[in-house]
């Protein structure tokens, strides 16, 4: 096994176009530890303003850990809204059970198991970083266009601030190819692919386009249209802590 451990760490803005001129409200910065043994971190800080989103102002830490295939393990999130602490949570997956610590302002401590049909196939904590790894579970040998796939999220709120708890939604993934794609933080072979999430949450979710290093699922863009009309985009890259 070799003991060579790689390391990324950079910084996405995110971009409303809504008004014509783009405007940055928000931004993250993270970072990707690949361990010897096949397992990977992400570690990320996002911050939203009051904005196009939600007339709230966010702040979210997470911590997640995903197997070799990128099978979720376990991941950390914690919440501030408008300046002030909102929830914590501790979440674990193991085979078809996903089960959650949780501290909450608004409903205090909770415990939180869901036996599932399947193993918990992805899991999205809010992070932009973290929505690249639902693109894992894409089989590229089956020939179907767009694949339905089950994924269990922190939040069903569209800038996750809520709980954190766990729920689940259905959605499709679509590979469109892999591009050269151009961003600040300079132009990658990146693999696109599209989620297709209409239906899959309490309020409509415009379409979403995700654009990931080729051959990894570390960020590189993500495009959002409809009332949200926003870019994420990479603007900072580099190896090492």
């Amino acid at each position: 096994m070799s003991t060579q451990r790689r390391h990324l760490r950079g910084k996405i803005a995110y971009v409303s176009h809504q008004k014509g001129a783009p405007i940055e409200y928000g931004r993250e910065r993270f970072g990707y530890i690949w361990h010897p043994d096949g397992q990977w971190t992400i570690r990320s800080v996002c911050e939203i303003e009051k904005g196009p989103v939600r007339a709230r102002h966010v702040v979210r830490e997470v911590t997640y850990s995903m197997d070799r295939d990128g099978y979720p393990l376990d991941c950390a999130v914690r919440l501030h809204q408008d300046g002030e602490f909102l929830g914590s949570g501790w979440f674990r997956f193991a085979g078809h059970v996903a089960e959650c610590e949780v501290y909450s302002r608004t409903f205090g401590r909770v415990h939180q198991r869901m036996e599932l049909e399947e193993r918990v196939r992805s899991f999205g904590a809010h992070a932009l970083t973290c929505d690249l790894t639902h693109c894992a579970r894409y089989d590229h040998q089956s020939g179907e266009r767009i694949q339905r796939t089950r994924a269990l999220m922190s939040s069903l709120e569209h800038d996750g601030c809520s709980g954190p708890l766990l729920s689940q939604i259905e959605f499709g993934i679509e590979y469109a190819g892999r591009e050269s794609v151009s961003v600040p933080a300079g132009t990658f072979d990146a693999d696109h692919y599209v989620f297709h999430l209409q239906g899959s949450l309490p309020e409509e979710h415009p379409t979403e386009e995700v654009w990931c290093l080729a051959g990894t699922f570390a960020f590189v863009k993500i495009r959002v249209g409809g009332y949200m009309n926003s870019t994420f985009e990479l603007t900072e890259l580099e190896e090492g802590f």
